[in-house]
């Protein structure tokens, strides 16, 4: 069994690697959301366990948004806003390819 890959095969564009870079934003509003309910809805009170709970999920939401977090919106030029959105759609489908990557190596 041949266990090499090329950087091609890895960044080859596929409907599943698609379907998953399009999973990420919609992860990060579910991460909001279920800090959200948490917090409003379910009125956990503010203790050791509610506050990993956050703060695991603030960490989550930022390492989906990874590029946008290294970009102040109100001092940067406009410019500079396009380029994070742009550097973080790669993002994403590079993080989809690596999930994909290790779910079939795994």
């Amino acid at each position: 069994m041949n266990m090499r890959i090329s950087i091609m095969d890895f960044l080859r564009i596929t409907k599943k690697k698609l379907v998953v870079t399009i999973a990420f934003p919609f992860a990060a509003i579910l991460i909001l959301l279920f800090g959200f309910v948490c917090d409003e809805v379910l009125g956990l009170s503010p203790g050791i366990i509610t506050n990993a709970i956050y703060s695991f999920a603030n960490y989550l939401y930022h390492f989906i948004f990874l590029p946008l977090t290294f970009v102040d919106i109100d001092l940067s030029p406009s410019i500079i806003f396009k380029i994070a959105l742009i550097l973080t759609f790669i993002w994403w489908y590079f993080l989809s390819c690596l999930s994909i990557f290790l779910l079939e190596k795994g």
